[in-house]
């Protein structure tokens, strides 16, 4: 008993092995169940103290009554197929910790259905396994699968609650993403050429001097670009504490996401617990995040008021935004809403850095690849010269690498989860209210019938005989999400791609490391499988495919400043 007491009430419990983190603040029963089977509990009068045990047994009664009414109600209601639930826990022990994307995938082959269900302590999840039924309910019936499941560790003690990505669907969510698409839609970014073929400039005379420390310079280059659009700083060298605290914020995010599950989650009541009493060590962790996160959005924001003040700003999103809306600086919740969208275009940025360092890794496995985008880009550009196009329709072979690198190992493989607000039917099956729904972009992108060979890594599948690009063949658009809750940034993110891969591929030839005698290592790749799908720190060599690399590596750098 005691074990299981430490188990239950330790710090940071990890209470649903899924990927996706749960809050269970109510057990809602579908329309379908009587209103004499719900029974109200309220927790008004938890605190502190005695309060608290309260509010573990009253819990312990919403989970109870809601497993039970689930029960009751799958008797009227047919949910989508999934494995048979255990009493009180559900399927809390069915997915695995993971790899869950693939556990999915065979749960449609078992039960012959693309839209799977389960559930977790009375929550229902849906699992939409193919790219139809993602387009049926995350486009056509948008206005009910894109809201937000809301956590406390995330949103509320954090300070995540900023970042469009995991706002509830709503007003502000809207006016976000309008501001978002209005500066990151495909004929905005090519506002931000010049920036993004600097930042691709500035990663080539990187890799030159320090090869070695090439997933840094990735990191690095990557980060400083989106700062260079989004708040017009220049962040030439690394070690700057403005990039290291941002980073520092991203990464909090990837932890709590990590973690699966906060019992602060489960239990929101927890949240008025002090820091300093038992079982309050996770307030301590959420206040030290919270000051990265916080720092995140408001350092670079007061930097350019600072710089509008002294009549030194320049140019970028911001100013842009602060023009358009001049109200900000009397009204503080304007000026709080431009600090939020210039702050989620940077919190995206992760998957950009992730998706290149993906490049590299294959670009070792599969170097004919590497050697077929050279000698299109020495056709097309020229050996010894550095790329100056945006178009990629310029490169086909190379545009259908970048689509196939998306497509063969996409960094989330379960795309952020949708919430339903309302209850549904689809194909003869009950979705409730609240029900987490979560795409499995994965599943998608592996479709065997839509990328014959899924597993292979074939630019080849999205060009023509005549090598054209494709256009029967689906872009992998799941890479960045579904419904109105896809990435916004995806139209800059690709211009970012194809300008470093491009800068990349021109000067270096990606080699595998040597061991001390000069052996060639060959790369046995190993991937995180979590929250993101990305290869674990490896070895590559970069080295100059022509002479003269050097001296054209240092006039770009010097161009670049």
């Amino acid at each position: 008993m005691r074990t299981l007491e430490k188990w239950w009430l330790r710090d940071s419990s990890v209470v649903c092995p899924c990927y996706f983190t749960a809050r269970y603040s109510t057990v809602r029963p579908p329309s379908a169940v009587r209103p004499a089977q719900r029974v109200t509990v309220s927790t008004s009068s938890v605190r502190y103290g005695h309060g608290s045990v309260r509010a573990y047994l009253e819990r312990g009664l919403q989970i109870s009554q809601g497993v039970l009414v689930s029960r009751r109600s799958s008797k009227t209601c047919r949910y989508p197929p999934g494995p048979t639930a255990l009493p009180l826990v559900g399927n809390l022990f069915d997915v695995p910790a993971e790899d869950s994307w693939l556990t999915f995938i065979e749960w449609s082959r078992r039960y012959g259905s693309d839209i799977i269900h389960f559930e977790v302590l009375g929550q229902h999840f849906v699992v939409l396994n193919s790219a139809q039924v993602c387009k049926d309910l995350f486009d056509k019936r948008s206005q009910i699968y894109s809201d937000r499941q809301q956590t406390v560790m995330a949103q509320e003690l954090t300070g995540w609650h900023r970042v469009m990505a995991l706002m509830a669907y709503g007003d502000g969510w809207r006016q976000q993403r309008r501001l978002l698409h209005q500066h990151f839609r495909q004929p905005a970014v090519a506002h931000y050429d010049v920036h993004i073929r600097k930042g691709a400039r500035t990663l080539v005379r990187l890799l030159l001097e320090s090869p070695e420390k090439f997933l840094r310079h990735i990191r690095h280059v990557t980060g400083a670009t989106t700062l260079d659009v989004v708040y017009a700083m220049d962040i030439p060298r690394e070690g700057d504490a403005r990039m290291e605290s941002v980073e520092k914020a991203v990464d909090v995010f990837a932890q709590i996401a990590d973690n699966r599950g906060f019992l602060v989650d489960y239990i929101p009541a927890l949240k008025y617990l002090p820091a300093w009493f038992p079982g309050g060590g996770f307030k301590r962790q959420a206040a030290r995040w919270k000051k990265s996160v916080d720092y995140m959005y408001e350092a670079p924001f007061e930097e350019v008021k600072q710089n509008i003040k002294i009549g030194k700003a320049k140019p970028c999103m911001a100013t842009d935004l602060m023009a358009a809306y001049p109200e900000w600086s009397e009204d503080p919740d304007v000026e709080e809403s431009i600090i939020r969208v210039t702050g989620s275009a940077f919190a995206g940025s992760d998957t950009t850095v992730y998706t290149m360092i993906c490049f590299v890794q294959v670009m070792l496995l599969f170097p004919n690849v590497q050697r077929k985008a050279q000698a299109e880009l020495d056709e097309v550009v020229g050996k010894g010269r550095l790329p100056d196009t945006t178009d990629p329709t310029a490169l086909p072979y190379t545009s259908a690498l970048i689509k196939e690198l998306l497509r063969w190992c996409p960094i989330i493989p379960l795309a952020t989860p949708h919430m339903t607000s309302k209850d549904d039917w689809y194909n003869g099956y009950f979705i409730p209210a609240g029900c987490i729904a979560v795409g499995n972009s994965w599943s998608v992108l592996h479709n065997e019938e839509v990328y014959p060979d899924p597993g292979a890594f074939k630019p080849e599948r999205f060009l023509t005989p005549e090598g054209t690009l494709d256009a029967t063949v689906p872009d992998p658009m799941a890479a960045f999400g579904f419904g109105r809750r896809i990435c916004p940034g995806r139209h800059f993110a690709l211009a970012a791609l194809f300008q470093d891969i491009v800068h990349v591929l021109a000067v270096f030839n990606v080699e595998k490391p040597l061991d001390r005698d000069g052996n060639v290592v060959e790369p046995k790749p190993e991937w995180t499988s979590r929250l993101f799908r990305v290869p674990k720190p490896f070895k590559a060599r970069f080295e100059p495919r022509f002479e003269g690399a050097a001296g054209l590596l240092q006039t770009a750098g010097a161009a670049a400043h």
